[in-house]
């Protein structure tokens, strides 16, 4: 009895047939098994190790499904096989790999997969070892097929492989947008992981500058992130140019990128966004919830706001955002972002080569007619100004600012009775 038959007992039983089909079907071509040249029929083992058969327990270590799948010297022979694509590297390039998923899929990539899984302890096979050619192709065959396994070697090849990772990331999504897709499989490998801000810039913007389906909600995270990440200049360039390609007609994408141009150059910007907002709330609400989430980003610590900045958005969002309370007596959703925009205009200090202070930028605020209703506020944070000049590194934080709103009652809120 083999050491695999004493473990899994039922699965290796259950097997039994497939094993002796194996064997008469691949004997005669062992030859070609283990050189890697036969990869159709080495595919079928690579979809077995990353889990991809309904018939096979993945709860069984990979290495072992093989073995349940072969008897043990045709095992070796396969593993050897994996061994020998690994190392020939040659694989598709990534428009191939690309194309494949929408036609045909490669054999390749479930052998590459599974090859850098298995010998992932092998130091011939060390990520600093591996050619250029099959890092980059890993990286796409990663994102383009979907498997059952983690590949435990994507994050260390993403972080001391940088220009494979870069040139696999650009190209490969490259490939997809012209596609037509509105998906692209590890973009959020970037937005959701600080781990890599470091590439953000080099990928992240490519994509920005050509990917005109891209979903609204998956834009706004895109730009978020390039906020955060990426050269200014540069982004500010790519904004420039989607604002004269972009169909105004689709506000909530459009004022995604005319909120990210006026936050990176609000005195070229400020005009156009006044006129183009008007008093629309369908362009209103997708500008109040972008702009909240770039400034109340605590890891964006780049992105910074001057009083004239906050007062234009408050012209723009205040008159169309009437604070409401819920039930409990807390601020409904857009009104606590709106009291984050009075917020982040009270705890910036004036500025020494600025032409004007903040306090003279809130007494002209207070003119606009139509923030008449918020001059209570203003007054408030107005009396804050000598304490933030003062001591500017110890800012209020918002929490004790929306309460002291509350608690002297300076929002005239409506009660939102259902919510």
């Amino acid at each position: 009895m083999t050491a695999i038959e004493t473990l899994y007992p039922l699965d290796y039983r259950e097997h039994e047939r497939t094993r002796f089909e194996n064997d008469q079907l691949l004997l005669p071509v062992i030859n070609k098994i283990k050189s890697g040249q036969n990869i159709e029929q080495l595919e079928r083992f690579a979809k077995a190790y990353l889990g991809m058969y309904l018939d096979i327990d993945n709860t069984i270590p990979p290495q072992h499904r093989i073995k349940i799948l072969a008897n043990p010297s045709l095992a070796e022979d396969i593993i050897t096989g994996f061994d020998a694509v690994l190392n020939q590297a040659v694989f598709p390039s990534v428009q191939e790999i690309t194309d494949s998923m929408f036609t045909e899929e490669r054999p390749e990539g479930y052998i590459l997969l599974a090859a850098l899984d298995l010998f992932a302890d092998d130091p011939r096979y060390a990520v600093t070892e591996l050619p250029s050619q099959t890092v980059i192709a890993a990286i796409c065959f990663h994102y383009a097929y979907k498997t059952e396994i983690h590949d435990k070697w994507l994050s260390l090849v993403m972080q001391q492989r940088k220009q494979e990772t870069i040139t696999a990331f650009t190209t490969f999504w490259q490939a997809m947008i012209e596609h037509g897709t509105d998906h692209l499989p590890g973009l959020y490998q970037f937005i959701d992981h600080s781990d890599y801000d470091s590439l953000s810039s080099d990928v992240l913007l490519p994509v920005l500058n050509s990917w005109t389906s891209v979903r609204k909600k998956i834009l706004s995270k895109l730009l978020l992130t390039a906020l955060r990440t990426t050269n200014h200049d540069e982004l500010l360039k790519v904004c420039e140019s989607a604002l004269s390609t972009w169909n105004q007609a689709e506000p909530r994408r459009y004022i995604l990128w005319l909120a990210t141009a006026f936050l990176l150059a609000p005195k070229i910007y400020e005009t156009q966004l006044l006129n183009y907002t008007g008093r629309t709330k369908e362009k209103i609400i997708p500008l109040v919830d972008f702009v909240f989430l770039a400034l109340s980003d605590v890891n964006n610590q780049r992105l910074k706001s001057e009083a004239q900045t906050l007062a234009v958005l408050l012209r723009i969002i205040a008159p169309k955002i009437t604070p409401q309370e819920d039930r409990y007596g807390q601020l409904c959703d857009n009104s606590r972002k709106l009291v984050y925009l009075f917020y982040r205009l009270a705890i910036t200090g004036s500025h020494k080569e600025s032409d004007q202070t903040t306090a003279q930028i809130i007494e002209r605020l207070k003119q606009v007619r139509v923030m008449k209703l918020y001059t209570p506020i203003l007054d408030y944070i107005l009396t804050l100004q000598p304490l933030v000049n003062s001591k500017p590194d110890q800012p209020l934080d918002f929490e004790s600012f929306a309460n002291q709103l509350i608690e002297r009652k300076l929002i005239k809120a409506r009660i939102k009775r259902y919510d």
